[in-house]
């Protein structure tokens, strides 16, 4: 495949191949496809300035709404709240329909947008409008571009390697900022209070700041990041507001109870074993104050859609996933010579059942949203009391 669909689900694809050799299914062969799947995700590939000086062309795919009207499929996107210049939709895409055979027109979902080029408050946003979404999951429609300008100062390809599993500087910035703001949306959906009134804040896993650039200016002081890769940790003291402390793998963070209003993590829960996430369940209960929130990531349906797995083995996993709640698919290699026991990172799917059942001993209220951080659910919970 030759765009960023292939480098962004590099990873995934590694993990069918060993999936394929890890799970044994008599189902019957094929895919039945289905009209919707459970999270309706879209992707911006590239990017770029034409000739036209102040205008910027935009091109990706958006699976086609089933529930909208074909003659209005070209109003589903907007840049920055306003139609774009150009607007050519639905166009031929027949590797997306190679990432998603069970979803019924896959290959008729590229677009291609002319826009101006215009960063108000340093992101341009971009959306692709989905009857399906509610208030609490609007933020899914929206990708949000920051203006280069901005980030001349970037960590290099191998500590980026290390947080998204490729070294394309683009993808970092645009993604970055993309869950950023869809975190920001979540909390206050979720909470129906403004991000800006949050005490401390945490960004549990913060890697190379990849997220925490685009969030900690707003909070200032506020905000603290913390990470098992010293390295990175070391990088975003040096180059990024807020405070940044190293952690450990053992589940003992290096902050007091009750120390925040607000937990954040991407791509932590989606590694950890079974016992490891009873420990940090426990861990980010414990400085979280009364009433605060988390907000992490998990692999579920999305995930396993976004697998490219054959169909008797995407029907096994889901099968496991159903039966075992926290299904470990493989080994992740991605921090190896810069964490403790290396060998503890791992590939970890999630039911919706396991997730009400074992969090709940510490969380109230969670609320998963599918397909909400790309291909992760986004889980929003409330600290159970003591």
């Amino acid at each position: 495949m030759r765009n960023v669909v292939s480098r962004l689900l590099g990873r995934l694809r590694a993990r069918s191949h060993r999936a394929r050799q890890t799970f044994q299914s008599t189902l019957e062969p094929g895919f039945v496809q289905t009209r919707r799947l459970e999270a309706e995700p879209w992707y911006i590939d590239s990017v770029e300035t034409p000739a036209v000086s102040g205008q910027v062309r935009l091109r990706g795919w958006a699976l086609a709404d089933p529930d909208a009207p074909q003659a209005d499929w070209a109003n589903r996107f907007l840049v920055n709240g306003k139609s774009p210049t150009v607007v050519t939709y639905p166009l031929d895409r027949p590797d997306v329909q190679e990432v998603f055979p069970q979803r019924r027109g896959a290959a008729a979902s590229g677009f291609m947008l002319l826009a101006d080029e215009h960063y108000p408050g340093g992101v341009m946003q971009v959306t692709c409008l989905d009857t399906a979404c509610t208030a609490l999951d609007a933020g899914r429609q929206h990708w949000h571009l920051p203006d280069p300008a901005l980030h001349a100062t970037l960590p290099d390809a191998d500590r980026r390697f290390r947080v998204i599993g490729n070294r394309d500087a683009d993808g970092f910035l645009r993604l970055g900022a993309t869950d950023a703001l869809k975190i920001k949306a979540a909390y206050e959906a979720v909470s129906g209070k403004r991000w800006d009134h949050l005490g401390p804040v945490l960004d549990w896993g913060v890697g190379c700041g990849r997220v925490a650039r685009h969030l900690a200016p707003g909070l200032g002081e506020r905000f603290h990041g913390c990470d098992i890769d010293a390295d990175n940790v070391a990088w975003c003291a040096s180059n990024l507001q807020g405070a940044y402390s190293a952690s450990r793998l053992a589940a003992a963070l290096p902050y007091a109870d009750n120390s925040f209003d607000l937990v954040y993590g991407v791509s932590v829960f989606t590694h950890l074993r079974a016992e490891w996430e009873l420990k940090w369940l426990a861990e980010l209960h414990r400085v979280l104050r009364h009433g605060g929130m988390m907000l992490v990531t998990v692999h579920g349906q999305t995930a396993v859609d976004f697998a490219r797995l054959d169909a008797s083995t995407y029907r096994a996993l889901q099968q496991r996933m159903e039966v075992e709640g926290l299904v470990v698919t493989s080994t992740n290699n991605q921090l190896e010579g810069f964490v403790e026991h290396p060998q503890e990172y791992v590939n970890v799917f999630h039911s919706r059942a396991h997730i009400q059942a074992v969090w709940g001993k510490w969380f109230q209220n969670i609320v998963q949203l599918p397909g909400y951080i790309f291909t992760h659910d986004l889980v929003v919970a409330r600290k159970q009391p003591a």
